[in-house]
């Protein structure tokens, strides 16, 4: 896949932790209000008996940062790392943690992280660059899968870990830290507005069902981290059911009406959600190729 620029510069990723709430932090890259969409998330939750963990990122350096990040905070060890996807920004940092941490996937993520784990890094070093620290990552998947839910008691915090759908791969996780109303989603919501969703693997159609359900699962009160950008809310998730509703609309009407290949970039241009940093490489050279070749 060709892309005009980077999601973000890897080297250049500095990650620090903000307290969301008692014993609830997102790790977030240091530029995360300066731009609309950074480097990957991740966050962690502190109880009396231990930590969990959400994402590892995108290489060993990057997770030592979490781990780091972590240890300011709590000499508890960290007995959960959960990761929200197969996608290697998500859990390419496994291998940095230690022995002892349960790693949790969905078994759809371990499945893919254990069948096609070189196929994805060269996917990432095509997204992300090479000599990144990405080549020398080591493949580590899930010690314990789930394939619907799950809760985990950290000692006066309770996560909730739930597969609502799929939302962009098949094991997208929801996790949730339920006294506090903290909802980690990772690329399920990619950031606040102006930023849309990422389609690469199309079904739209099925990413639609699955915004529709996070919507009523959570409330008005719910703080949401997004995979790579602000903390949201939940009204936030209408900016995206709005635009995958345009976009499947507008390629509906342009397949009916045979538009001619050259001209389906204009007719779909949808330039009203142009002002997202990433709008040409997403909008138009991911989304709406998978849209117009969707059955």
């Amino acid at each position: 896949m060709q892309q005009k620029s980077k999601p973000f510069e890897l080297p250049d990723v500095r990650m620090r932790a903000r307290e969301l709430a008692g014993g609830v932090y997102a790790v977030m890259a240091a530029d995360v209000d300066e731009t609309d969409h950074t480097a990957t998330n991740a966050g962690f939750v502190v109880g009396d008996s231990g930590v969990l963990v959400v994402e590892s990122l995108s290489n060993g350096r990057l997770a030592s940062q979490v781990i780091g990040e972590v240890c300011k905070v709590t000499s508890s060890p960290i007995r959960f790392l959960v990761n929200t996807s197969f996608h290697g920004d998500h859990c390419f940092g496994n291998f940095t943690f230690p022995g002892q941490t349960v790693i949790i996937q969905h078994e759809a993520t371990k499945r893919v992280i254990d069948d096609r784990f070189e196929e994805d890094r060269r996917f990432m070093i095509d997204l992300l660059g090479a000599n990144v620290g990405i080549e020398e990552v080591v493949a580590r998947s899930a010690d314990l899968t789930i394939s619907r839910s799950c809760s985990l008691d950290l000692g006066g915090k309770h996560v909730d870990i739930e597969h609502i759908g799929y939302c962009q791969t098949d094991g997208d996780l929801v996790i949730r830290a339920r006294e506090d109303n903290i909802a980690f989603v990772g690329n399920m919501l990619q950031a606040p507005p102006p930023a849309i969703p990422w389609l690469l693997e199309g079904r739209a159609g099925e990413s639609l069902a699955t915004y529709r359900r996070l919507y009523e699962t959570l409330d008005d009160d719910t703080v949401v981290v997004p995979g790579h950008g602000r903390t949201m809310h939940r009204a936030d998730i209408l900016h995206s059911i709005a635009y995958i509703e345009k976009l499947v609309a507008l390629a509906r009407s342009a397949r009916d009406r045979g538009v001619p290949a050259d001209r389906v970039g204009e007719e779909l241009a949808m330039t009203d959600y142009s002002d997202y940093s990433m709008y040409e490489f997403i909008h138009l050279q991911v989304n709406v190729p998978a849209v117009m070749n969707a059955e």
